[in-house]
């Protein structure tokens, strides 16, 4: 590994999920619906030179029964364009990355909102493609998103979005005051898709992004999903509870963006990690235990979501579960974790509770920078989406106490390499197909 490659770091944007961190003494209960304490997360994560913000969400309320659904902070939240394009005015380098479902959304008002959102922070915008978060197709009324369909429909709502991204050349807007012409018609071009799920003619009523294609993240794990995210992304966002897995899933990866053609270098993979710190091991871990322990175990259960709620907790974990209509991805990697460790069903959710689903460290500045410098130099990851169970105080912590460790060490930045979030990933800006075909046949 080349003793220059530096850590990524994206910053979740706790937006409730099952989180239980409301009920914690030190944190305000309603923050998760306060505009200031989300702006203030995005001030924060600049503070500590963090990539971007990466924000869960989906169109469907909260399903589960009463005595689950009543303790959730996820019953309201704010629609995620809408807020990260409040971020985006009061913050200058970090990106605003937000998922939206290929089930929940059109693409034609998908491809105007993150343009619009790259535009307003000045090249910052990112799109988290997922294919369902949720059954959330109703929404458009269309039919229930199968598996074997979800990822086509993705797959075809990623071409109509990047397509309608190039519906004007970077150059197309002359703005000649003289002449009174506003922009260069040989520059526009109409998308004319007519495909298998979408029609849309075209154009978009939005100029180029600023960075050619806002970056697009995806967080499938299944064969459907990895593909996808190889050809597609520039990030993905992946959930590994073993070192050993993280190197797997990071080679397997790599080797598919190769057979598309792609550079590995061009796919970023970040690992979700919950982090919390403590001046020593022992305050660090009683730090995480103290926040797992506000989660009653059948809300830990829920956040499993893998229809375990009508099952004996304190039995072993089960190894022949029917597929999760969720993620494929997240169960194989929960079953994983439970058997590897011989946990029950209870301990697996509550190990896994305060993170989402994801792995957790508590430790001194240097015990998670020796993990996260374990994980880079190992080929487990390009990076870190960084979940703290205590919102922005957690975050605070790490800004104040890890990223100097970091740097001290070599393996994060002093300060933003650029203006835009591809800048600030390593990431090349995309061009234009229309130019490049051009091009090509000269």
């Amino acid at each position: 590994m080349s003793r220059n490659r530096q850590l990524h770091i994206a910053a979740f944007v706790w937006a409730g999920a099952t989180s239980q961190s409301w009920r914690h003494p030190s944190i305000r209960s309603d923050c998760g619906f306060d505009i200031d304490y989300y702006i203030r997360y995005g001030q924060v994560a600049e503070e500590g030179l963090i990539d971007a913000l990466f924000l869960a969400d989906g169109a469907t309320f909260p399903a589960g029964p009463d005595e689950v659904v009543q303790r959730l902070s996820s019953v309201s939240l704010f629609e995620p364009a809408t807020l990260m394009t409040a971020i985006a005015a009061h913050t200058s380098h970090v990106g605003l990355i937000y998922t939206a479902s290929s089930s929940d959304n059109e693409p034609s008002a998908l491809a105007r909102q993150v343009a619009s959102l790259d535009h307003i922070s000045k090249g910052r915008a990112g799109w988290n493609l997922v294919t369902s978060y949720g059954p959330g197709s109703h929404h458009l009324g269309l039919p229930p998103d199968e598996r074997a369909t979800r990822y086509d429909r993705a797959e075809e709502f990623y071409e109509v979005v990047t397509g309608l991204w190039d519906s004007f050349e970077d150059d197309a807007f002359i703005y000649d005051k003289e002449r009174g012409i506003y922009f260069d018609t040989k520059k526009l071009h109409r998308l004319n898709h007519s495909g298998k799920y979408y029609t849309t003619p075209g154009p978009l009523k939005v100029a180029r992004p600023i960075q050619g294609y806002p970056v697009i993240a995806q967080a499938g794990a299944s064969e459907a999903g990895r593909n996808l995210g190889a050809r597609t992304a520039d990030v993905i966002f992946c959930n590994n509870l073993s070192i050993e897995d993280a190197k797997a899933f990071y080679k397997d990866i790599k080797a598919r963006a190769r057979s598309f053609g792609r550079d590995p270098d061009d796919v970023k993979i970040l690992t979700g990690c919950g982090v919390v710190w403590g001046e020593t091991d022992e305050i660090a871990n009683a730090r995480l235990d103290e926040i797992s322990a506000l989660f009653p175990v059948e809300v830990a259960v829920a956040n499993l979501q893998l229809g375990l709620d009508k099952h004996d907790p304190d039995q072993p974990f089960p190894r022949d579960l029917p597929p999760a209509a969720f993620s494929l991805g997240h169960q194989n990697a929960i079953t994983a974790f439970a058997i590897r460790n011989n946990l029950t069903i209870r301990q697996t959710a509550l190990r896994l509770a305060a993170a989402n689903k994801h792995r957790s460290i508590a430790g001194t500045a240097r015990s998670i920078a020796d993990n996260f410098q374990e994980w880079l130099e190992a080929d487990a990851c390009d990076g870190i989406v960084l979940m703290s169970p205590y919102l922005i105080e957690g975050l605070s912590d790490f800004v104040r106490h890890v990223v100097p460790e970091l740097q001290r060490r070599g393996i994060y930045r002093q300060a933003y390499e650029g203006r835009t979030l591809r800048e600030n990933l390593g990431l090349k800006r995309p061009e234009n197909r229309h130019v490049h075909r051009q091009e090509a046949a000269r």
